[in-house]
């Protein structure tokens, strides 16, 4: 290419050195510079097309999707297989199996009398004293000081309850609560993981359309390359047509290759999310989802929907509902006290060893005891427990402003997503409009490029113009349908199909 380039350009010098004598000279000036020019801009656009293609294998179609290999994953078997391996829910889903444990220790410790069985205590002990007092009681050194040596077993049964008020209906029903708080956790995570993967699955999907889109281009690259090939062998194009036409074929390569790596990582961000480690290559199934026109949704029916289903404002309720048991522990503080006591054993206790590891039954070693206790702790920390109270009255008056907090943000969160969803269905609208207008664009484009009253770069210009029009269509449909899942996430759950103008 270099040696011919420099052959035109000595044609050229000698040309300007001598000079046209005649008029046939002159066009045949005229037509060397043409050929001289179409000559450089090929050279350019070849070295051009050489960085951008690279080698020939650059030709071949680098973003396939695997999909041969890969297993179909639906949307319902993701969020079964991330209910099951996504460590997060599992961590709540671990939490639950305290409920039947909790409760139970809390009725044995609360509600059922303490019961403590003594099997066996025994000992056996010396004593040495060895001071006495005279006749004025004055202490002196005893003369007949000796060992004292006793020893004693016991077994036996005790048997203690004791109440204040009504703590033990209280302790169960702040174990409830907290049964009840764990529950919650595991609903809320479960919604925030089906809508997770809902996002992963649909952005997966989204790059996948998209990647489609870049090989449809290239097919209409290749289409306009053989049309410049064969319009370049009967001389109406030039050989630059056709390398820009093979340009833009490489370049589409390119684009192909970043499009797959795009719905590759997509494909890895929703695996590593469902958390299963022994998952294959997966490729997401279609999936069906409508677009309707969200005018028809009534903003205010749905913040009372969403006042209702809404997960921050369910853990807020929760958050006052403690926080009035709390209450109403504190106010209970000085209420009496009721303690029954019960102990049935036997006691030997001798001199010397004879009772250490005493087990003979003696009638006269058994004993037992039963015992009533009653205490009004009125004035028992009388200001800690005011003090008690002034906080858990305040923790009840805070978690109720976080209530009303949490109920101005839902319906804040709830009308603005209508907003956006309204927005996108707008901008789906226009896109659409859009590919329309440069879909027949593309094909006029053709036909005056074929007849030779459009250049290749305004055929180019029109095709790239309409594959943007395409990536527009697929971002604003799934632009609608994140905007429709960040609407259902306020909500708590799932827009009614009746709301959305279906059956």
């Amino acid at each position: 290419m270099r040696t011919a380039l420099l052959a035109v350009d000595a044609g050229a010098v000698r040309s300007a050195r001598t000079g046209p004598s005649a008029p046939g000279e002159r066009a045949c000036m005229a037509g060397l510079r043409v050929r001289m020019r179409d000559a450089v801009i090929a050279g350019i656009a070849s070295f051009l097309l050489t960085l951008v293609a690279g080698p020939a294998t650059a030709q071949e179609d680098p973003g396939a999707i695997r999909g041969d290999t890969a297993a179909v994953l639906t949307l319902q078997d993701a969020v079964a297989i991330a209910r099951r391996y996504n460590p997060s829910f599992r961590q709540s889903v671990y939490a639950v199996d305290l409920n039947p444990v909790e409760s139970r220790a809390a009725w044995a410790t609360q509600v059922l009398p303490n019961l403590d069985i003594n099997l066996l205590r025994t000992g056996y002990g010396g004593n040495l004293t060895r001071r006495a007092f005279d006749n004025f009681g004055r202490p002196i050194e005893d003369p007949t000081a000796e060992w004292v040596y006793n020893s004693n077993t016991t077994q036996g049964i005790s048997l203690n309850w004791s109440i204040q008020g009504l703590s033990f209906l209280n302790a169960l029903r702040r174990q409830e609560r907290t049964n009840a708080d764990r529950i919650l956790t595991v609903a809320n995570r479960g919604w925030v993981l089906e809508s997770e993967v809902r996002r992963r699955f649909l952005d997966a999907l989204e790059q996948r359309e998209l990647l489609a889109v870049e090989r449809d281009v290239r097919e209409a690259r290749v289409v306009d390359l053989e049309s410049a090939e064969r319009l370049f062998d009967i001389a109406q194009r030039t050989r630059v047509d056709v390398l820009t036409a093979e340009l833009e074929v490489a370049r589409q390569d390119q684009n192909i290759q970043e499009q797959s790596r795009s719905y590759d990582q997509a494909l890895l961000a929703l695996r590593s999310y469902i958390g299963d480690t022994e998952l294959g290559p997966v490729q997401p199934a279609p999936l069906e989802f409508q677009v309707f026109d969200p005018s028809i949704l009534d903003a205010q029916a749905l913040v009372e929907m969403a006042l209702e289903s809404n997960p921050g404002l369910r853990e807020a309720r929760a958050g006052v509902s403690g926080a009035e048991l709390g209450v109403q522990e504190a106010r209970e503080s000085w209420f009496p006290t009721l303690s029954f006591s019960f102990d049935y054993g036997r006691l030997a206790q001798t001199r010397q060893a004879d009772a250490f590891l005493d087990f003979s039954p003696e009638s006269n070693d058994w004993q037992s005891s039963f015992s009533i206790f009653l205490g009004i702790p009125l004035f028992n920390d009388f200001f800690q427990d005011r003090a008690d109270l002034a906080r858990a009255q305040v923790e009840l008056d805070s978690q109720e402003e976080t209530l009303r907090e949490q109920r101005l943000e839902v319906d804040r969160t709830v009308r603005t997503e209508l907003i956006n969803l309204n927005n996108q269905y707008q901008t789906l609208l226009l896109a659409s409009r859009s590919q329309e207008i440069a879909d027949e664009a593309v094909r006029l484009a053709r036909e005056e490029y074929r007849i030779g009253t459009r250049t290749t770069e305004q055929l180019q210009e029109s095709v790239t113009s309409a594959a943007d029009a395409r990536r527009q269509v697929i971002q604003a449909r799934y632009g609608f349908a994140d905007a429709l899942l960040a609407l259902e996430e306020a909500l708590g759950r799932r827009l009614p199909p009746e709301l959305r103008g279906g059956n």
